[in-house]
């Protein structure tokens, strides 16, 4: 028998096109890669023949002979009626009456149960402990064996009891029935096993258990058509590469296999999250700890379920192998409808894909906020190209002087995002601007990175915008110093233009940069070597209930730029974390000293020498929890940083927004946490037959 696709997914093996996952990520598209992936059930590795202990019978049947159909009907017949008595001859060939089906079984039950598609049945009464059970028109025209009739391979069934009806011409097996497959790695467990040579159907009946390359399946009946590999199994329980599938029925034939009312149990926990940063700070503490720990953190009562109506995994394709129709996320009765995603599930966790998803963010860093849909396609092996045509709330223009406001306006986002690289460009009529990215990661130490009109990250000096911006950058982390948390260090080195429009988004921010000699948009190449650092507490008192902590924080930087300028800095300050049940404040001084200058005014430190901070937030509720940070330039009396922050719905389901009041930016992220079972009412597995094998279970 083969290792068609559906005799695999019924003995739950999927070893090469494991569906392990994670992730990474769009919001319920890893659901779909966790339902298929993970451990959860061990099976034992399938035994052979010689290591399993016969009671009192055993029989070596031959199996599929292959039929010479040019003999005519009455040749056909007269063999037929000679054939039962060369069955007690081992090794002998069968006859073997091929039964013709109404319908070949299909993915769809309701359309096979509508075209009368049945496998065809044992005989009346398998046992008469069992009693009778279904049966069907067994009549067909019989075909004679030729005489280049070949057998490829034969039936081992053992059992305590084992019988051959001659009249009918079927073996069975009773009491602790066993099936070895000839030429083939699996093994077929049952209370009874019955082998009808006519018409090449095996039925087993009660505790069925199916190994197959080292996986199991359970159920409570099984039938088996050897020669389509077309079977029916009551009640499976089986195992997808780690992962438990309990469904009513499953039907398989050659091109794949289908559960009825499936029940998916996870493996282990599903996280997926976006922007975690964008929280209060407690919140993206959590979910720091979730990713960590994703055991410790599954909620024993999730406050939502996911469930779909069909999920499609199509193992013989490298990508999209995963679609979901008809998800939906329930909170209680009450459900969100999804659109249909598709996913790529394989040695690698790719993430997901929704063909349309919504949009709601600032566009870049553009101003305003723009809200619109977001069409999606997988390209290549594990890219994502998407574009989105977006409406544009509020924002203005950046020029000198008094900036032309508007309040709606046109946008548009195209993007393209792989495992190592990032390509977004995003333009507002609002804003009048265009803003870019590009970033290559080689490893998780050297990147290159590039913007235009952007944000990018800057190390020690936080986040600035340049009109055009590109380097590459290198981080090392030394760790195994006493007292210190562990250094890191940033190497730069690239170009910059400055654009000092740019800085013209709030009064607020344009009062913190020195614009005095204003040398333009200045062009000029940059290096920089950064190191930061933190103590470990020095000293601690009570717990994460109630208690506080006090450390120091450290950093030193140096950038030397092509006009010949140099700007050198040097920082350290205290800070003392406290916790009072749900309130959590960190508060710190900073003392900072610079030397020389940036031409770049994106460049400049407005940090002042003197300078304190705020950041915390407060968990008013299970569902809402609210904070923020500012911070606060002494010398020049002036907010350098101030963001709002908030966290709404439960630990295991939770959306972020932010708004940064001197940029003028809303940002958006999300958390999700998912460990219940997944329900869909089908969930198809399609495969081609492997190739070299016989047919098989």
């Amino acid at each position: 028998m083969s290792d068609s696709q559906a005799s695999r997914n019924s003995a739950g093996s999927l070893r090469r096109n494991s569906l392990t996952g994670t992730a990474s990520r769009t919001l319920f598209l890893a659901v779909t890669v966790a339902l298929l992936s993970g451990q959860t059930l061990s099976a034992p590795a399938a035994t052979k023949p010689t290591d399993f202990q016969p009671s009192r019978g055993t029989m070596l049947i031959p199996l599929i002979p292959k039929i010479d159909t040019s003999r005519t009907s009455s040749q056909a017949t007269s063999a037929a009626k000679a054939a039962p008595a060369a069955q007690n001859q081992p090794g002998s060939a069968a006859p073997s009456h091929k039964i013709q089906y109404d319908a070949e079984i299909s993915a769809d039950s309701e359309a096979a149960a509508a075209k009368g598609n049945k496998l065809a049945p044992a005989p009346d009464k398998i046992s008469p402990e069992l009693g009778n059970i279904e049966t069907e028109d067994t009549s067909s025209e019989a075909t004679e064996i030729g005489s280049d009739t070949t057998l490829k391979g034969t039936i081992q069934l053992v059992a305590d009891d084992t019988e051959y009806d001659q009249l009918k011409n079927t073996f069975l097996g009773t009491g602790n029935a066993v099936v070895y497959i000839g030429g083939q790695d699996s093994k077929l467990e049952a209370d009874t096993i019955l082998y009808d040579q006519n018409h090449e159907t095996i039925d087993a009946r009660g505790n069925v258990r199916i190994y197959r390359d080292g996986q199991v399946t359970t159920g409570s009946a099984f039938k088996f058509k050897v020669t389509s590999d077309e079977y029916l199994i009551t009640k499976p329980d089986t195992e997808l590469q780690g992962t438990t599938v309990v469904a009513r029925k499953g039907q398989g034939s050659k091109t794949g296999m289908a559960f009825r009312d499936a029940r998916i149990e996870l493996p282990k926990p599903l996280h997926l999250f976006n922007n975690s940063n964008y929280g209060p700070m407690g919140t993206a503490e959590m979910i720091s700890e979730q990713t960590a720990h994703p055991d410790a953190y599954a909620p024993a009562n999730p406050s939502f379920k996911f469930k779909a109506r069909k999920i499609v995994y199509e193992r013989y394709k490298e990508n999209n192998n995963i679609t979901i129709f008809g998800g939906k996320v329930m909170f209680g009765s009450f459900g969100i409808p999804l659109p249909k995603m598709t996913l790529t599930a394989g040695a690698e966790e790719r993430g997901a894909v929704v063909p349309i998803s919504p949009l709601i963010a600032n566009n870049m860093q553009m101003g305003g906020t723009s809200i619109g849909p977001m069409f999606n396609r997988r390209v290549l092996k594990s890219g994502v190209f998407s574009w989105a045509p977006l409406l544009q709330l509020g924002g203005s223009t950046l020029a000198s002087g008094d900036p032309d406001k508007r309040s709606v306006g046109f946008g548009a986002r195209i993007q393209y995002i792989d495992e190592k690289n990032t390509v977004r460009l995003a333009y507002g009529t609002n804003s009048n601007l265009l803003v870019a990215e590009a970033k290559h990661q080689f490893n998780d130490r050297f990147k290159l990175q590039s913007g235009i009109n952007r944000y990018l990250e800057d190390g020690v000096f936080g986040y600035r915008r340049a009109r055009l911006l590109g380097e590459a950058v290198y981080n090392k982390g030394v760790s195994g110093i006493p007292f210190i948390t562990g250094i890191n260090f940033r190497t730069a080195a690239g170009f910059a233009q400055d654009d000092p429009d740019l800085l013209n988004q709030t009064p607020s921010l344009e009062k913190l940069y020195n614009l005095q000699g204003n040398q333009g948009k200045l062009f000029a190449l940059r290096v920089q070597e950064q190191a930061t650092l933190s103590t470990l507490p020095i000293f601690s008192l009570g717990d994460n209930r109630v208690g506080t902590k006090f450390f120091i924080y450290g950093g030193a930087g140096i950038k030397g730029y092509s006009t010949g300028d140099t700007l050198a800095l040097a920082q350290v300050g205290p800070i003392l974390d406290v916790r009072l049940h749900r309130l959590r404040l960190q508060g710190g001084y900073t003392q900072s000293g610079t030397s020389g200058k940036s031409p770049f005014v994106f460049d400049q430190f407005i940090q002042g020498s003197r300078s304190t901070s705020l950041n915390g937030d407060i968990r008013l509720s299970r569902y809402l929890t609210v904070g923020g940070m500012v911070g606060y330039n002494l010398d020049a009396k002036a907010m350098y940083q101030k963001t709002i922050k908030v966290a709404i719905g439960p630990d295991d389901f939770k959306v972020l927004l932010s708004h940064d009041t001197l940029s003028g930016f809303n940002r958006f992220g999300f958390n999700v946490f998912y460990k219940a079972p997944v329900n869909t009412n089908k969930l198809v597995l399609k495969g081609a037959p492997d190739t070299g094998k016989l047919g098989g279970i």
